[in-house]
């Protein structure tokens, strides 16, 4: 056993993490990707419970998975975070340690928020509304109890499973102590992020650390894309860097009409504090 095996399997010992034979998993079915790697849905044999299945590029290193298992562990008490299921090994990749390992999660029936937004829209009520940012409140709320900094929120990033919020991805969350100071690279997609980090970059002598208050806002980005039904500022990737020096500069979506006073008050309150 190599130093890379050793890591995980004291992680899956240490957290209790169940490991799942590669062969018991059929029908695999890429439903996702990313920087990570892929996201793909298969089924447990003999009893069709379908799982998400979270492979890593070769690139990505075996302590960075460990990271994101204890992160999930640490995070496996709410109903609106996916759940980590447990491990499995894929001993047909040979590219490298960490591609062999695979993460073994719940599996979301109705996709992203963001395509069940499109797909789902006009058969909402205002309550369903209400409740899917009280769910992703209360999902981020309780990470922030646990000492955990999501830094990526988006509606990619949230799933929906029988009209439940779910909160994913962990690849780029840290606990708080380890967040570090950055004033250049960017995390998650430029509408839902802190606008603090975009100027930090434009100053090079101010550095920036991702914090609680930056999941905040996100999640206030969010109430306002649950209320229109389509992500904020759909400016093309050409543009975003006026986007980004828009946003510095207090740029802000216009609440959507109809929406109630008392809900838009809370996420302009949100987005308008940093």
């Amino acid at each position: 056993m190599n130093q890379s095996e050793d890591l995980i399997q004291k992680c899956l010992n240490e957290e209790r993490i169940k490991f799942y034979e590669y062969y018991r998993f059929e029908d695999f079915k890429l439903i996702g990707e990313g920087g990570f790697g892929k996201v793909y849905r298969a089924t447990f044999k003999n009893n069709e419970i379908s799982v998400a299945i979270k492979s890593f590029k070769s690139n990505v290193p075996i302590k960075e998975i460990v990271k994101e298992l204890k992160l999930h562990c640490k995070a496996d008490i709410h109903s609106n975070i996916i759940r980590l299921l447990g491990v499995t090994k894929n001993k047909d990749n040979t590219d490298s340690s960490s591609a062999h390992y695979m993460l073994v999660l719940e599996y979301a029936d109705s996709g992203t928020l963001r395509s069940y937004l499109q797909n789902n829209f006009k058969e909402l009520s205002w309550n369903d509304k209400i409740n899917f940012a009280l769910q992703i409140a209360s999902a981020v709320k309780c990470l922030h109890a646990e000492e955990i900094i999501h830094r990526d929120l988006h509606s990619k990033n949230i799933l929906v499973h029988d009209k439940r919020i779910k909160l994913t991805d962990f690849g780029l969350s840290k606990r708080l102590g380890e967040v570090t100071n950055s004033s250049l690279k960017f995390f998650g997609v430029i509408p839902y992020m802190d606008p603090q980090s975009f100027i930090s970059s434009r100053n090079k002598n101010r550095s920036f650390k991702f914090n609680k208050k930056s999941d905040i806002y996100s999640v206030g980005v969010l109430m306002w894309e649950i209320s229109s039904g389509y992500p904020p500022f759909q400016a093309d990737s050409e543009h975003y860097l006026a986007l980004m020096l828009d946003i510095s500069n207090g740029v802000r979506e216009t609440p959507v009409e109809g929406s109630p006073p008392e809900y838009i008050k809370i996420y302009t309150g949100i987005i308008k504090f940093l």
